[in-house]
Order: C-alpha cells, then sequence, then structure tokens
C-alpha cells in the first residue's frame, strides 16, 4: 500500500504480534517510513520465535491456530472493559496462527537500522512483558 500510494514519512503502528508486521514492513520499505511506534507490541530480533517470549499456558489449539477460550478472553484478557466493550471486543478476537510462535523471525536489517521510535505499553499486561518492552525501547533509543 505505501508504495501503490506512493506514500511518504509514514508512522507505522503495531500492537501485539502486529510488532512483527510493522518490523518487517518497515524494513523492506526504509526510506518511506518516518516513526515506528510499538502498543504494547513483539519486537523479536532475528531468529527469535515468538514463543520465546509469548507464555499462553491457555492458548487452546485447533488445528493449524490457537487462542485462549472465550471465557478465558472475556474474564481475562478483557476483564476490564465495560459490557458493552467487551461483547465488541470478543465478537472481533480472532485465531492466531500457531506457526509463528514456533518459527524464526527473518529481519535481515531491522535493528542495524536508525530508527524514530515510540514504545508504549501497559505495565500489567503479561505478554509481552515489561522486560521484553524496555528491551524493545532501549535497542531502539525510543522515547
Amino acid at each position: 500500500m505505501l508504495l501503490y500510494e506512493d506514500l511518504n514519512d509514514v508512522v507505522m503502528v503495531g500492537t501485539s504480534l502486529g510488532g512483527m508486521v510493522l518490523c518487517r514492513a518497515a524494513e523492506a520499505v526504509r526510506e518511506r517510513v518516518s516513526r515506528v511506534v510499538f502498543v504494547d507490541a513483539l519486537a523479536l530480533f532475528d531468529g527469535a520465535r515468538i514463543r520465546d517470549i509469548v507464555q499462553r499456558s491457555t492458548a487452546m489449539p485447533s488445528g493449524l491456530t490457537a487462542r485462549p477460550s472465550r471465557d478465558d478472553a472475556e474474564n481475562r484478557l478483557f476483564a476490564d472493559l465495560d459490557p458493552a466493550t467487551r461483547a465488541w471486543a470478543l465478537a472481533r478476537y480472532t485465531l492466531h496462527p500457531i506457526g509463528i510462535y514456533e518459527h524464526p523471525v527473518r529481519l535481515q536489517s531491522f535493528w542495524s537500522q536508525p530508527w524514530a521510535a515510540t514504545v508504549i505499553w501497559c505495565r500489567r499486561a503479561v505478554n509481552p512483558g515489561e522486560a521484553h518492552q524496555r528491551r524493545t525501547a532501549e535497542r531502539l533509543k525510543a522515547k
């Protein structure tokens, strides 16, 4: 889309597993990206696996996908939301492909490039966790 729409000075934002999409997309079109923003997002080093950072004992595998049970999502992941917002979020909560947890990430140049970066995280979030977020912020010299 960045190429098709000829976009430049783009701010890319990723949350959760979308942090890895952000890393790979930003790496691929570096000259078009002005800032990367990670919001409770994964940002793995080359060769790492999501499973190395994210531990979810409640994930229920289902063929090629996995996710927490609906009860777990409702009473743990979305427990702090008001009932209407919780119902909205539950209706949109999607399965995650199992392969993304098991296969190593390939980022050939993301971490060796300078980025204007922001890292935002919830101090109560277990995954990816404060240590991972701090590491990302330090490595990117984020504000």
